[in-house]
């Protein structure tokens, strides 16, 4: 299926990234294996619709040690999983003894890696016809070690938006990045590409969507979370522990259904989206 244009999309994927910051190359013990399981691996092959969406961006530096999805104050020791870490999800120290980074070096990767990024999300938001921005992930089948809800098992799809299980506000003070009727519809369509079962996607559940969707919400363009379970493709059937590597097809399968869904979305309801901001707080 497809779009009759390039879809009037931004897509951020903000978690993809495998690299260790050169700052920090001798702070840190973490392996590959550690920085493939606390980020999202392979999100940004999954989600590479560069040339199918109006925007994207995404980026090499793993989240382990610059997390573009947490404010720039949320930092240890309030935070251990903050915009920079003391531990993995999996409860492994990110830092040698001693070395975690002090303030004036936090600074300096808050300016090299974490403020360009948010700074092309606006330009690239401002500077489009943007319909929809996606803020893409993947999650653990289950909540990881750190959470309030360890073991706790997932959906295969998560969309987010900020609100409740049907995509409507929570509380007064607290806005919702999208549409709910967007929601819902968008659920069928990822239900509709992919043949789940409505279970299988849920929308504000286990996530209510982070950093970049609320703060790069401007009230004209919707924001949504868009998380897939880890278990579609790093399952013993498709996955090679040793190389860290998925078949190649399987990565296709998944792009190829997110790209349907989008098309579903797109191509039935087109006057719905051509009403724009007028949805904003649309039932």
């Amino acid at each position: 299926m497809k779009f009759m244009n390039k879809l009037p999309i931004l897509i951020t994927v903000p978690h993809g990234g495998d690299k260790i910051p050169i700052e920090l190359n001798s702070r840190t013990y973490l392996k590959q294996k550690d920085i493939f399981e606390d980020g999202d691996a392979l999100t940004r092959e999954i989600y590479n619709l560069k040339n199918e969406s109006a925007a994207y961006i995404d980026t090499s530096i793993a989240r382990a040690f610059i997390d573009l999805n947490r404010a720039p104050s949320d930092r240890p020791p309030s935070n251990s999983d903050g915009v920079v870490k003391t531990v993995t999800t999996m409860n492994i120290p990110v830092y040698k003894a001693g070395d975690f980074p002090d303030n004036n070096l936090i600074q300096r990767l808050l300016r090299k890696y974490y403020n360009p990024f948010h700074l092309q999300v606006d330009e690239l938001q401002n500077t489009h016809k943007i319909k929809l921005a996606l803020d893409c992930h993947s999650m653990l089948a289950k909540s990881p070690p750190i959470s309030r809800n360890p073991g706790q098992e997932r959906p295969l799809i998560c969309l987010s938006n900020r609100g409740d299980k049907n995509g409507n506000q929570v509380q007064k003070n607290k806005t919702i990045t999208c549409p709910p009727g967007w929601m819902r519809f968008l659920k069928k369509c990822f239900c509709q590409a992919f043949q789940f079962n409505e279970d299988d996607v849920k929308i504000n559940d286990p996530f209510q969507g982070g950093f970049i969707i609320q703060s790069h919400y401007n009230g004209t363009v919707p924001w949504i979370q868009l998380e897939i379970n880890r278990k579609l493709y790093l399952s013993p059937k498709y996955f090679d522990t040793i190389k860290l590597t998925v078949l190649p097809q399987r990565l296709d399968y998944l792009r190829d259904n997110i790209l349907k869904a989008l098309c579903l979305f797109f191509n039935n309801n087109l006057s719905s989206i051509a009403g724009g901001i007028k949805l904003a707080n649309a039932k």
